[in-house]
């Protein structure tokens, strides 16, 4: 997939295509859904598809109170839109100038003479330009006047409700790591550094991995069945999130244990695949009460992936 990091840096392209524009925060299955209809239309007309969005999210310059917490980072946006077969992805710079934009100025400079667009795909409550000026009705209409078609594509519904990046979001914010993975599509995947700990989890019998991770967005505290990717190999492992109660600690922690597992992993890059959610976070009375829950939550991760394989689903 041909990348372009700056929308302006781009000259008009001697093919013009099918132009995709969105946020693509997470790339969800209503996000693949698009790109495949746009892919579909490429195809047809023997053009390529584009894919167009915006660094950083337009909210959060528009609103810096508000907390927005991101599903994925850009550079693993950029991955899984290319997984998803999209020939070219260009990011704009969304700053305050470009926010200015007119929908006029927009619909020209952007669509029409940097991407080269022969068709142009949003959803149906798309708005554009300053102020939110712009709907899908004056697409159409500086469409006509600029060169290119504008098309709205069908919403993507999992029980009878549209998947959107906010869904997602709420879902994995609350836990519900099965329903996340049901809107993505996957497995939502936190990404980080293995750190040095308190090396507490050794001394109890279950070594853990300490995560610093960039990610924004992570489930609400608690103990999760995840897959763990390092070094090549997915392993079967256990992770919790929260304050450690039974020490009293107040940093909010990301504590990896690998089931089976005697790698060392400092400093190595990991993945953590959520799979399903065990409890909520729990003061034990002392380290020792603490093993012997650490060692449940453990035999009850190797059920869930005993089952999940004689039920072939992974």
């Amino acid at each position: 997939m041909d990348v372009c990091l700056n929308l302006w840096e781009r000259r008009r392209p001697s093919r013009r295509g099918v132009v995709v524009i969105g946020n693509f925060d997470g790339v969800h299955r209503g996000h693949q859904s698009l790109f495949t209809f746009a892919r579909e239309l490429g195809d047809r007309d023997d053009v390529q598809t584009v894919a167009l969005t915006f660094e950083p999210h337009p909210l959060k310059l528009l609103f810096p109170d508000r907390r927005l917490f991101l599903i994925t980072p850009l550079e693993k946006k950029i991955r899984l839109i290319e997984a998803c077969g999209v020939e070219a992805l260009v990011c704009a710079p969304f700053t305050r100038g470009f926010a200015d934009l007119s929908p006029e100025d927009f619909a020209s400079r952007v669509l029409a003479e940097h991407l080269g667009a022969r068709t142009v795909i949003v959803g149906d409550n798309y708005r554009f330009g300053r102020d939110r000026r712009g709907d899908v009705a004056l697409l159409h209409r500086l469409g006509s006047r600029f060169g290119f078609e504008a098309m709205v594509a069908p919403p993507f519904l999992l029980d009878n409700r549209v998947v959107s990046s906010t869904r997602v979001r709420q879902e994995i914010m609350a836990g519900n790591v099965r329903a996340a993975a049901r809107l993505l599509g996957r497995g939502y995947t936190v990404e980080g550094r293995v750190v040095p700990g308190r090396q507490r989890g050794r001394g109890l019998g279950f070594p853990t991995a300490n995560l610093r991770s960039e990610s924004e967005l992570y489930p609400r505290e608690g103990v999760y069945v995840v897959w763990v990717s390092a070094g090549g190999a997915r392993h079967e492992g256990l992770v919790s999130i929260g304050y450690n109660p039974t020490f009293g600690d107040t940093g909010l922690t990301f504590e990896v244990h690998i089931l089976d597992f005697a790698g060392e992993l400092y400093g190595k890059t990991v993945a953590v695949t959520f799979i399903e959610r065990l409890r909520d976070p729990q003061a034990f009375a002392d380290p020792a009460a603490l093993a012997v829950g650490i060692a449940a939550d453990v035999e009850r991760a190797r059920a869930v992936f005993a089952l999940a394989k004689n039920q072939c689903l992974w």
